[in-house]
């Protein structure tokens, strides 16, 4: 009785373990993405400071870059998602930059949210490995 109490623990913690670790990873990825998006706000920001002409490294592969120069430092080229972009001010781009922040902040709480709920309950069926345990001993 007790070992097949054992081996459905063992299989639960499994799954649970399993689904933690996606959390985890899709944690990464919605940091990395949010990371980015903050770049790239931070970037319009100073530019919107700059006076006169701006020198850029544009990346063309392979770690490889050519230097350019801006020469619209009024618009921006923002992807919205689906493999399309829009043109928009500066002003338009940061707070539509912004909101995509905000948002991204929204999913990594509510996927932190998920995984401490999950490790407590890989905390609860530890525990109630370790009771069975001692039952059986």
């Amino acid at each position: 009785m007790v070992e097949k109490e054992m081996e459905k623990l063992a299989y639960e913690y499994q799954l649970l373990q399993a689904q933690a670790q996606l959390l985890a990873q899709n944690l990464e990825l919605l940091t990395l993405g949010r990371d980015e998006f903050k770049a790239v706000k931070e970037t319009l920001e100073e530019l919107k400071k700059t006076e006169g002409e701006v020198e850029i490294l544009v990346p063309i592969g392979a770690g490889s870059f050519l230097k350019g120069k801006i020469t619209d430092k009024e618009n921006a080229i923002v992807s919205v998602g689906a493999g399309y972009a829009v043109e928009k001010n500066l002003d338009s781009a940061i707070e539509y930059l912004e909101e995509r922040i905000k948002e991204y902040d929204e999913a990594i709480a509510k996927t932190q949210e998920a995984l401490k709920k999950l490790e407590a309950q890989l905390g609860e069926l530890a525990k109630k490995a370790q009771e069975l345990q001692a039952k059986k001993a």
